[in-house]
């Protein structure tokens, strides 16, 4: 089982209401992220995942007013393509504090990948976790 499936059993089964969870998957990035000196001025290549467990009773309504909208996260990714960042643990915790903004969201996961920091590896990335509260 995924670390991602573990945290939202757990989430859902500690509320004992329906949890939503929103997944924004594969978020493109071309950022300057690393501390070494050959990484400083030159965009990487990064993929985002984020992962949003939200706790809010839904109507049922077809209407994207009852529930919590992705493009918040993903325009908050992407206007961060011209910042830089040293490391990867401070990216995801910025891009969790964007993910915890609604107050319906309980729990973000977020995932980031530098796809070209090592020749023999298809990504290096970090995971981090935040509850609310």
């Amino acid at each position: 089982m995924r670390l991602d499936q573990v945290i939202e059993n757990a989430l859902a089964n500690a509320t004992g209401r329906e949890v939503f969870v929103y997944r924004l998957e594969g978020v493109k990035m071309d950022i300057e992220i690393g501390i070494h000196d050959y990484e400083r001025g030159v965009k990487q290549r990064v993929l985002v995942d984020v992962v949003t467990l939200v706790d809010k009773a839904w109507s049922g309504d077809d209407d994207i007013n009852t529930v919590v909208d992705y493009d918040y996260i993903l325009h908050g990714i992407k206007d961060m393509e011209e910042r830089q960042f040293d490391l990867q643990e401070t990216l995801c915790g910025e891009i969790l504090d964007i993910a915890l903004g609604p107050e319906s969201v309980v729990a973000a996961q977020v995932t980031t990948r530098k796809l070209d920091a090592y020749p023999d590896a298809e990504a290096v990335g970090l995971t981090r976790f935040r509850r609310k509260g």
